[in-house]
């Protein structure tokens, strides 16, 4: 069913301008839609996918199609496996260090050195770029980890009603943050293949 469904979008050639192949089980991403210059909507939620093909992986032949809607919700392109991490001590620069002290007593309205950072704008410029440790709290200057947290969506917001998770981008601080982290996020790891 699902090859003769490509089959016809293929014939349409660039007059084809939506794909739909939701649920037929595939269990990779058809290689042949960069054959499709006109494509615009590809739909391939609940289906078995488990990586992009090469063809389409590249990011260039995403623009080069002007693909304008992906739909894969419920393949497994990405797999939420707990990977071991190995522990190790936490150590910052100076300038982290000290970036960390002054941000952090900055948002205790520390009048000393709120006057201090008024006559120091180099100062006042490298703090403006902290954020906030989404476990603790706290500011840092340079990111230790980048998560990700699956949250169920708002009702408010427009997007597919099949969507039962999205995932948000989440940094912390140290690895001491890391460990107390819920069970919901998950560190962001780059993991060669086998």
């Amino acid at each position: 069913m699902a090859e003769r469904l490509l089959i016809r979008a293929l014939k349409g050639g660039e007059s084809t301008k939506i794909i739909t192949l939701n649920g037929k089980k595939l269990t990779k991403m058809p290689c042949a839609l960069e054959k499709l210059p006109g494509l615009r909507t590809l739909h391939l939620q609940n289906n078995l996918i488990s990586k992009v093909c090469s063809e389409v992986h590249n990011l260039t032949q995403f623009q080069d199609m002007n693909l304008r809607e992906f739909y894969c919700e419920e393949n497994p392109l990405f797999l939420k496996q707990p990977v071991r991490a190995v522990i190790k001590q936490d150590v910052w620069s100076l300038q982290e260090i000290t970036s960390r002290f002054i941000m952090n007593q900055l948002a205790e309205n520390n009048p000393f050195l709120m006057q201090a950072i008024e006559e120091h704008p180099e100062v006042r410029n490298t703090i403006s770029k902290g954020r906030e440790c989404s476990i603790c709290g706290k500011l840092f200057l340079t990111t230790w980890m980048e998560c990700v947290e699956f949250v169920s969506p708002s009702k408010n917001w427009k997007i597919n009603r099949n969507l039962q998770q999205i995932p948000l981008r989440v940094l912390i601080c140290s690895f001491n943050c890391f460990n107390r982290r819920d069970s919901n996020l998950f560190g962001i790891a780059k993991v060669q293949s086998m």
